[in-house]
């Protein structure tokens, strides 16, 4: 869009209050045009003065900053990559909460004093109700990468950054934050979305694999076999009971289904295979699949046992051997063998994780274990 059309289209629509022709509606693009629309609904002004004081400190903002510090940790050395990738562009990379509060900045000093006059700082919430259309905000808003450049946002304070931002899925389908470039409208990059996209499609990767102890299975799918291994590959992590407790939004698309069917859909509800195939498949290690969707989408896949799952190595093993022999001695003729050797598949590590996350109920840490109450009383007995 022309600027001095833009320039047009703010001032007879966020000023004088005239609503925008169509053709003026498709210049600003249906995302700006959705999101000009709430702002306005919500009695946000575009020309106000005074800079929105939504800012935390103190220990409230360290409140945020912890709840988030997962997060943190994992992004911080790819912000940090990414400002080296800015350098001498000026800029600032951000990360936000799930509520749009900024909890992490790294940037170029001369921008970051520009960016600190309209609040563009840690502390401050970035949500549209607070800022009016910007790539935080819209992002969450949408639920997808958007850009923002100059004019295109809302508050006339904020015209002269130019800003590109993505939510980060976690696992389970919930956004943990948003990723934001921002640099000065003269620096815009169309290319920036495309980057913000990749970043974040890695962190979502991290974060999948940050949960591997949750999961007894992690299904690999692509369309094509060259593709598992790549970073386009789709990520599933399954229970033991093939229910999807983890997805990345690759797998998402591959598989047809959304967001809110994580924790409610079983893989053998998707995909033309059963329970027994799945477990006999990961047996097999990284060997690719040839499966087809319920939809008849042909995608190819590999099926990988859980790291906290396979055997024990040799010196846990050694270690484990004299409980192992208890256990198994106090097994009468009529119990289910399986148990046992899910048990021997299970490192220690793995059941004292699973122990911690259930706060110590042995009922449902048995059932996240794949085995049953009394074994894992008897694991626990004979520790």
């Amino acid at each position: 869009m022309k600027l001095a059309n833009l320039r047009d289209v703010r001032r007879s629509w966020l000023y004088h209050g005239d609503e925008p022709s169509n053709e003026a509606e498709s210049m600003l693009g249906n995302v700006v045009f959705k999101s000009w629309k709430r702002c306005l609904q919500s009695g946000l002004e575009a020309y106000q003065k005074s800079v929105p004081d939504n800012i935390l400190s103190g220990h409230i903002l360290q409140s945020r900053i912890d709840q988030r510090n997962d997060l943190i940790t994992l992004a911080k050395p790819t912000m940090n990559y990414l400002h080296a990738l800015m350098s001498g562009c000026g800029g600032v990379v951000l990360l936000s909460d799930h509520q749009g509060v900024i909890v992490h900045s790294v940037g170029d000093a001369e921008f970051i004093n520009k960016a600190d006059r309209v609040l563009l700082k840690t502390g401050a919430s970035w949500l549209e109700k607070h800022r009016g259309t910007n790539a935080i905000g819209t992002a969450l808003i949408e639920g997808k990468a958007v850009a923002i450049n100059g004019s295109e946002h809302y508050l006339e304070n904020n015209g002269f950054l130019s800003c590109a931002a993505a939510p980060i899925y976690q696992p389970d389908g919930r956004i943990s934050g948003v990723l934001d470039i921002s640099t000065d409208k003269n620096a815009y990059h169309p290319h920036t979305i495309g980057l913000i996209k990749a970043t974040v499609h890695s962190l979502e990767k991290q974060l999948f694999h940050a949960h591997d102890d949750e999961y007894r299975v992690t299904l690999r799918v692509h369309p094509n076999a060259e593709g598992l291994g790549s970073i386009a590959e789709g990520l599933v992590g399954l229970n033991e009971e093939g229910l999807i407790i983890g997805c990345d939004r690759a797998a998402l698309s591959y598989l047809g289904i959304a967001s809110i069917d994580i924790g409610s859909v079983k893989i053998q509800q998707i995909i033309d295979i059963t329970l027994d195939q799945v477990f006999d498949y990961a047996k097999l290690g990284q060997q690719a699949h040839s499966l087809r969707t319920h939809t008849d989408r042909s995608l190819f896949s590999s099926f990988q046992i859980s790291s906290h799952y396979r055997h024990f190595n040799q010196a846990t093993v050694t270690e484990s051997e004299p409980l192992q022999t208890q256990v198994t001695s106090e097994v009468t003729p009529t119990e289910n063998l399986v148990e046992f050797g899910r048990l021997r598949e299970l490192s220690k590590l793995a059941i004292e994780k699973t122990l911690i996350k259930t706060n110590g109920n042995i009922s449902l840490a048995a059932k996240m274990l794949g085995i049953s109450r009394n074994t894992l009383y008897r694991y626990l007995r004979n520790d």
